[in-house]
């Protein structure tokens, strides 16, 4: 049985040998990720309001002979302090038992205070370590998203009106969730649908170091969005567009593409520029066509996996009050 813990300053040594063994790429970013983790989750593990949890929060667990054999990150969802994202999971060589117990503690924990879905995003290669989540720790998968690299810029429209796209606002937060959910594939609005406030911007930005811009395009006789748009980067270099555009809207994705280009351009001309394609949205079928098209480079695939709880019904019932459903199905 392993002992887990919440990472201390002590823990950083064996974490950073760990991180180097298993993770080559990144490793001085995955350093910092952690050597700030100590503070925080020492100071968020005196808040027991799970609303009050903002940041990443990172355990360690360590076998009898205080071997360090896992190292897990997780970090609520922004804007639902009820949907919690497994962001790092570091193991060591034979150490699948460890990552099983990792997983179960935080869902236990959390679980506990009323987290009702958590999930985790896993390069479809990783086969182990789907295999850990799924059969080991109940989770289910869901769907995929895409990585894809801009590798050209032939399909730039060069007369893109900007004028028809608004810098979002807080205002703005229900349409967004409107047309998230509106897009999203029915069977997975259970797990995957959003609330308004996880398009609220967030408050600590500037403070970490994830800086992202959001713009809508809308309908003005109808007063409905028809797309929205979020770019984000961490260093000025990367950056990583993500929209929601319907299918009925997709004769105006290159334009789309092209405007977030263009505001990144004038940011930095040599950076490199990613693109999310989301397979739970309609029209994701769409879009990764365009992107084989025009010759994007695919970068990677990530299933998302999902384990829920029971969610109260928000919508009021003639027949009972304090509702709660049971997603037990196979996706």
């Amino acid at each position: 049985m392993a002992k887990i813990k919440k990472i201390s300053y002590r823990d950083i040594i064996n974490v950073k040998k760990l991180i180097s063994v298993v993770c080559s790429d990144n490793v001085m970013s995955y350093r910092r990720l952690f050597f700030l983790s100590v503070p925080i989750t020492y100071i968020q593990n005196l808040i027991y309001n799970v609303h009050l949890r903002r940041m990443p929060e990172t355990y360690v667990a360590f076998d009898n002979s205080n071997n360090l054999k896992g190292v897990i990150s997780v970090k609520a969802q922004h804007g639902n302090p009820y949907k919690w994202q497994i962001k790092r999971l570091f193991l060591d060589k034979n150490s699948h038992e460890e990552g099983k117990q990792l997983v179960e503690y935080i869902i236990a924990k959390f679980g506990a205070r009323g987290v009702d879905t958590f999930y985790v995003s896993v390069d479809d290669n990783q086969n182990e370590l789907i295999d850990l989540f799924i059969k080991g720790c109940g989770f289910r998968f869901c769907s995929t998203e895409a990585l894809w690299a801009v590798s050209n810029a032939n399909f730039l429209v060069k007369n893109t009106n900007e004028a028809l796209f608004k810098p979002f606002k807080s205002s703005d937060n229900q349409k967004a969730a409107d047309l998230f959910n509106d897009t999203l594939t029915t069977h997975y609005k259970y797990s995957l649908s959003k609330e308004k406030c996880e398009f609220d911007d967030n408050i600590i930005q500037g403070i970490n170091s994830d800086l992202n811009f959001k713009y809508i395009l809308e309908d003005d006789t109808k007063k409905v969005l028809k797309a929205f748009i979020e770019i984000k980067t961490i260093d000025n270099k990367n950056y990583f567009i993500d929209t929601i555009v319907p299918p009925q809207y997709s004769d105006l994705y290159p334009a789309i593409l092209s405007f977030a280009i263009k505001k990144i351009q004038k940011r930095n001309k040599t950076s490199k520029i990613y693109i999310k394609n989301r397979k739970y949205l309609q029209g994701s079928e769409i879009y990764e066509t365009f992107f084989k098209e025009n010759r994007f480079e695919l970068l990677q695939n990530n299933a998302i996996l999902v384990r829920d709880f029971f969610k109260t019904v928000k919508e009021e019932s003639h027949s009972f009050n304090n509702a709660v459903v049971f997603s037990g199905f196979e996706i």
